[in-house]
């Protein structure tokens, strides 16, 4: 499928693709590495046409990696809450959850910034914003990925009152890179960051690397693993 193929291909990768409610609409994972097993469903039941893609990548002296991708309702507070609770009941081995969750994390802002994403919000004729749904995920004491920070990226504008650079052409955080409780590989220090879509999205790419410590057998010494995950969601 046309233009992710073409980018899977310039960047010598693998992909995979879970439409939603179009043929050109959905979830998608690209990798450098095997993608063993695919499942594919949808988010809350049946009547959800919104789906989350699960990925088990098989990463070289590493193992299995578990990559879940998916891109929550953005205007139904209490269906994209049935949809964070599904998507935590059906996992069950450690995984990275990475996408547009269409939720805020209150932490990221001032009271004073706050008021003004609410006042922003009535202004351009959206929902008030939530944050039911990242606290609830913060509450499974899934690691967020943004407190590995790195440098920003200048051309990527940080409103007053933010801690960290928006994902979305609203200037706020809506796309995400969360660890499980579980999960065995920690996050590179410094390694956030968001880049420009310059232009091509409404969204930008949210950036991070993951490390863990691989033990070889013999008389070599210990080696690191690194790899790099990158989303780019698109907002509707």
């Amino acid at each position: 499928m046309k233009p992710l193929s073409e980018l899977a291909a310039a960047l010598g990768m693998s992909y995979t693709f879970a439409e939603s409610w179009t043929q050109e609409y959905g979830n998608a994972v690209l990798s450098r590495w095997p993608i063993k097993h695919l499942k594919v469903q949808k988010i809350f039941d049946d009547t959800d046409f919104r789906n989350v893609l699960k990925a088990m990548i098989e990463v070289p002296h590493v193992g299995e990696v578990n990559f879940q991708c998916t891109h929550l309702d953005h205007l139904d507070k209490n269906w994209r809450m049935k949809q964070v609770g599904a998507i935590i009941r059906s996992s069950d081995s450690h995984h990275i959850l990475a996408g547009g969750l269409n939720s805020l994390n209150e932490t990221d802002y001032s009271q004073e910034r706050w008021t003004d994403i609410i006042k922003y919000y009535e202004e351009i004729g959206k929902p008030t914003p939530k944050v039911e749904a990242m606290r609830f995920l913060k509450s499974e004491q899934c690691t967020d990925a943004k407190d590995f920070a790195g440098e920003c990226e200048s051309v990527v504008v940080i409103a007053k009152g933010q801690s960290l650079q928006g994902t979305c052409k609203y200037g706020m955080r809506v796309d995400y890179i969360l660890a499980s409780l579980d999960y065995p590989y920690k996050f590179v220090p410094g390694s956030y960051s968001v880049l420009s879509s310059k232009g091509t999205s409404d969204h930008h790419i949210v950036k991070r690397k993951h490390q863990t410590v691989v033990k070889i057998t013999g008389t070599a010494p210990p080696s690191k693993g690194i790899w790099t995950t990158n989303t780019l969601s698109k907002v509707e």
